[in-house]
C-alpha cells in the first residue's frame, strides 16, 4: 500500500510539471495585415502583457505577463498573424508552465481578452479615418 501511495505521489508530481496551452485561430476578412499587426501589439499591451520578440515579416509576437500569485512561472502569449486570400488569420497561444490544470481558466480568458481588445482597437482605427 505505501508503494501504491508513493507511486501515486510521484505521478501527480510529474503531471503537474506539463504545460497547459490554450489555443485559438480566428480570421477577420474587412482588415489588412498592418492594420492588425499594429492593433494586435496595441491589445498585447492592453491586456497586461509585454512584448519580448516579435517579427513582423513572419507575423509573429511573443508576449509574456508576470507572475500570479498561484503561478511559479509566468504565462506566455505567442500570437502568429498570416494574410492568406485577403483574410487575416490570428492563432493565438498561451502557455502556462507548471500547471496541469488550468482550474480558473485563466488560458481561455487571456485569449478572450486578447481579440475583444483586437476588436476594439480594430474598431478605433477604422472610426478614426
Amino acid at each position: 500500500m505505501k508503494k501504491f501511495a508513493l507511486l501515486l505521489l510521484l505521478v501527480s508530481a510529474v503531471a503537474c510539471l506539463q504545460q497547459t496551452v490554450h489555443q485559438k485561430t480566428t480570421f477577420l476578412d474587412r482588415y489588412n495585415f498592418d492594420e492588425v499587426w499594429d492593433a494586435t501589439i496595441k491589445a498585447v499591451y492592453d491586456i497586461k502583457f509585454t512584448v519580448d520578440s516579435v517579427d513582423r515579416e513572419s507575423g509573429f509576437i511573443s508576449a509574456l505577463r508576470g507572475q500570479d500569485v498561484l503561478q511559479s512561472a509566468p504565462p506566455r502569449l505567442s500570437i502568429l498573424i498570416s494574410d492568406l486570400d485577403g483574410k487575416v488569420f490570428i492563432d493565438c497561444k498561451v502557455l502556462q508552465r507548471e500547471q496541469f490544470f488550468d482550474l480558473l481558466g485563466h488560458g481561455n480568458r487571456t485569449i478572450r481578452n486578447l481579440l475583444s481588445a483586437l476588436n476594439t482597437n480594430l474598431n478605433q482605427s477604422h472610426r478614426g479615418r
